[in-house]
């Protein structure tokens, strides 16, 4: 079966991906509020992906009618339909401590929707945005996990002891 799905159902579903985000970080933000250090980085994660979503939006606002119109990436709209398979209800239920949810939201952003967002950057956004700085953009998105996340969980073994709530 031919594919007849455009750009605009591609930036429509890369829109609905960042909501999923937001929802786990903000589900995190609940399940660890008794430790506000965490509470706020997970927050803090969370208004990051409605930025994103802000950001995919614009870049959508801004292109031309024609071009919303073509036909999707195949291969683009598999990623992101595969990336909206995942379930923030199912992951939170999972999360037993931080160290969990520390692990989950690595996963996250490691996944293949930042292959549909290199795609859209490439494709879609225009030169005066500039690609390079949108790259790095998402680049520091992910390393925040990895750098901000709150020093006195800064080790499995401290995170594994921070219990989420039910």
């Amino acid at each position: 079966m031919p594919n007849t799905e455009t750009v605009a159902e591609l930036f429509e579903l890369a829109i609905a991906s960042e909501r999923v985000a937001e929802e786990l970080y903000l589900g995190f933000k609940a399940r660890f509020a008794r430790h506000q250090d965490a509470a706020d980085f997970w927050g803090h994660y969370a208004r990051e992906e409605v930025g994103h979503a802000r950001w995919l939006e614009r870049i959508r606002d801004d292109s031309r009618p024609e071009r919303l119109s073509a036909l999707a990436d195949p291969f683009i709209l598999t990623s992101v339909r595969s990336f909206l398979q995942f379930s923030p209800q199912h992951t939170l239920e999972e999360v037993k401590d931080l160290e969990d949810a520390f692990q989950a939201a690595n996963d996250l952003e490691n996944s293949e929707i930042n292959v549909v967002f290199e795609f859209i950057i490439a494709n879609f956004s225009s030169a005066d945005e500039g690609r390079s700085f949108l790259r790095s953009q998402l680049r520091e998105h992910i390393a925040i996990l990895m750098v901000e996340f709150p020093a006195r969980f800064s080790h499995p073994e401290r995170r594994q002891f921070v219990k989420a709530l039910e």
